[in-house]
């Protein structure tokens, strides 16, 4: 089978390598389509603090399963599936507590073990999630991300009631943003300085959406909520100074969700942290129900991928995908691979 291997920055080869043999816990799914996320765009320029070459990419990833493992039940040949791409140690104090999406060995698939960018890829059935009928492969592969959104809302508890501020409008943010207002969320704003990317965010239902480079946090807090505020932050950016705006537009005593990927260090206003007791929450992946639940509230129709969806490349060419997202940052949000 034919594989892309990115072995150096902005280098990506293929080569053909033998199809895999499944051992009897696994599938082996002919890959339909595969994401590209703003991870692999930290890898392809050598700058993911997490990531090194040589890498197999593709963590974001549906295909049709075409061999079922001897001791696999529940999943057949034909189906259409997506993977949850974590690899945990089952044995360690966050695995136990069921955080397996921090293991203390966590392995991602296509960040630390090669990924799905290949024709035919096996996969842990454990690992494995079907996709409901009339759902399309291009929407399945989004599927991943999406999950990264719910899981983000969940980690300060509840966002019900809540005025709830996403900083970023990114795919990210806007499934973030759409995934707060899934979970009850009494109303969503996301900024970015992007116009492009705050009316797509409306055009998915979020209710407020302003430019930050054209009016301030606070007067786009004042404009979406009114004197009630903001009662969470989340960002999605991966920049200190999203940080610390949310910092100085929070309430006292408030949750800021840190969802973003930072490739550097940031300095952070620490004094009001302590001052007023704010909780500055990390945010990586999900676990099983945020990920089974993604599926159910885009099966719902209550989180909608399609319009994120920016273009689709060929196999072929997936160095090109690339280039065009460097060409094209402000309209490029879910760049999909078709097998």
């Amino acid at each position: 089978m034919k594989q892309a291997v990115l072995t150096s920055a902005e280098t990506i080869e293929f080569s053909e390598i033998e199809k895999p043999v499944i051992k009897p816990n696994e599938i082996l799914m002919k890959v339909k389509n595969v994401g590209i996320c703003g991870s692999d765009i930290h890898a392809y320029y050598g700058k993911h603090p997490f990531m090194s070459f040589p890498i197999r990419l593709g963590h974001e990833m549906a295909g049709e399963v075409v061999e079922v493992g001897a001791d696999v039940t529940g999943i057949e040949v034909g189906d259409l599936v997506t993977a949850m791409p974590q690899e945990f140690c089952h044995e360690c104090e966050p695995c136990k507590s069921g955080r397996y999406n921090i293991c203390n060995t966590l392995e991602v698939i296509g960040c630390q073990t090669p990924g799905a960018a290949c024709e035919y890829f096996n996969v842990d059935a454990a690992l494995i999630k079907k996709i409901p009928e009339g759902m399309s492969a291009e929407l399945a592969a989004t599927i991943e991300p999406a999950a990264v959104g719910v899981h983000a809302v969940r980690r300060s508890g509840s966002v019900k009631g809540m005025n709830v501020v996403v900083m970023g409008a990114g795919t990210i943010g806007n499934v973030t943003a759409q995934a707060a207002l899934a979970e009850g969320a009494k109303s969503v704003l996301i900024t970015d300085l992007s116009d492009y990317r705050l009316e797509l965010a409306k055009s998915c239902g979020i209710p407020h959406a302003a430019n930050t480079g054209k009016i301030t946090m606070q007067e786009a807090i004042q404009e979406a909520f009114g004197d009630e505020g903001a009662d969470i932050f989340f960002e999605c950016i991966g920049i200190g100074a999203a940080v610390n705006q949310a910092i100085e537009c929070s309430k006292k005593g408030h949750d800021i969700i840190i969802v973003g990927v930072y490739g550097s260090t940031p300095q952070i206003n620490m004094a009001w942290v302590q001052d007023r007791e704010f909780r500055l929450i990390g945010s990586l992946m999900y676990v099983d129900k945020d990920f089974q639940d993604t599926i159910d509230y885009m099966a719902a129709g209550k989180i909608n991928m399609k319009p994120l969806i920016s273009k689709v490349f060929k196999f072929d060419e997936y160095q090109e995908a690339f280039k065009y997202i460097e060409k094209n940052k402000d309209t490029s949000l879910k760049i999909l691979i078709e097998m």
